[in-house]
């Protein structure tokens, strides 16, 4: 069952809080000053119907975070940022501000945030775990330039990290090198990430962590792209040989895109599951552009081997219309309305109108199913008498 989009995963959470605690520190006081000794007292906020200070305002909302109301626990952290912007809790009303923002399911507000925290506060204690985040938010919202630049930055900075932080920026840096066009050192970062990932124990069978979504779905575009990069036009020496190899990508490709559906976040689902669409649909397109052979002389001849791919490969416009379809009922159900649902339902109207042409072809052509089958079997029986 898909859950609706939610950025932050829970065990990312648990491993960026400071020194353990799951709800922000609250504000601590010295002791009792000695006689003359300056006093500090904390800053005093006049409303017209209350008076307090930044550290009760503060405490207020991280009251409203532990208890999970994040739309007031964010506001009451930026209200202590508003009052208060160069203060010693500005970085810690921030930083919990954009936590609150991630676990209330929204990317572009917490990543604002996260960006403020890193310009204005570079050497807060929150720093690293900001970057993390931003990385992985960049990813989630498919700015990949971005999400490999800061994942650099952090890479490069901190060699502290752990284990589900390090795994969060490999995969935003695969994504994005793969993106790039880069794949083969974007499939150097995935191995590290894979090997982490298995030394952590965390792709046991079921439910994976959200944040591993990113990881596998840069491992199915890794494998997409390199089969896609496999054309059968000109016709290569070993056509068989070069089909069953673009096959066997888009089978590999097709389990990490399922890998990337385990993490039950919409959003990464509804790109994995289009991009399975896609593979078939592509490889559908580029078998279909396969020109006769040379020993089909004559238009009969040229016109079996027409029929013959046409009820072959037919197959793979329904496997594409399929895995759209589904989805898009993904998305029905769990309300996920981002660019890919859009492409995901051109796609079926497109699919269906090759349906129809594709029958409308067969039905053009001078020959019943049971010629073009056998005609099928003539050019199975041939490619495989080429195969070494």
């Amino acid at each position: 069952m898909f859950r609706h989009p939610v950025a932050l995963g829970a065990s990312l959470l648990a491993l960026s809080v400071v020194g353990g605690c799951s709800h922000p520190p609250l504000p601590t006081h010295a002791p009792p000053p000695t006689s003359g000794e300056r006093v500090e007292v904390p800053r005093v906020v006049v409303t017209p119907d209350t008076v307090t200070s930044i550290d009760e305002l503060y405490a207020t909302a991280t009251r409203a975070l532990d208890a999970r109301d994040y739309p007031r626990a964010a506001s009451g952290f930026q209200r202590v940022y508003e009052l208060d912007p160069n203060g010693p809790l500005a970085d810690e009303a921030l930083f919990w501000r954009g936590t609150a923002q991630d676990l209330d399911a929204r990317p572009p507000e917490a990543l604002r945030i996260y960006e403020l925290l890193s310009s204005r506060f570079p050497n807060s204690p929150h720093t690293r775990t900001a970057l993390v985040r931003r990385a992985r938010l960049y990813a989630y919202l498919e700015q990949y330039a971005l999400a490999g630049k800061v994942a650099d930055e952090a890479l490069g900075r901190f060699d502290d990290l752990r284990p589900f932080e390090y795994i969060t920026l490999l995969g935003a840096k695969a994504l994005a090198l793969v993106v790039s066009g880069d794949i083969d050192r974007s499939e150097y970062y995935l191995e590290k990430a894979r090997t982490l990932i298995e030394d952590q124990r965390l792709d046991a069978a079921g439910t994976i962590p959200r944040d591993l979504a990113q990881v596998y779905f840069a491992l199915g575009e890794t494998r997409r792209v390199r089969a896609e990069r496999i054309r059968f036009v000109p016709p290569p020496a070993n056509f068989a040989g070069a089909l069953e190899q673009r096959c066997q990508l888009i089978l590999d490709a097709q389990s990490a895109y399922s890998d990337t559906m385990r993490a039950e976040d919409a959003h990464w689902s509804a790109m994995a599951g289009y991009r399975v669409g896609e593979l078939y649909q592509k490889l559908h397109d580029d078998l279909m552009q396969v020109p006769p052979p040379s020993s089909a002389s004559s238009v009969e001849r040229a016109q079996l081997f027409e029929g013959a791919m046409r009820l072959r490969y037919s197959i793979l416009l329904e496997k594409a219309r399929s895995m759209m379809t589904h989805t898009i009922d993904m998305a029905r159900r769990t309300g996920e309305r981002s660019v890919w649902i859009s492409k995901a339902e051109q796609s079926v109207r497109e699919l269906d109108e090759a349906v129809r042409r594709e029958q409308a072809a067969l039905d053009a052509l001078p020959y019943s199913r049971a010629e073009l089958e056998h005609a099928l079997e003539e050019l199975s029986r041939k490619a495989a008498a080429r195969t070494p």
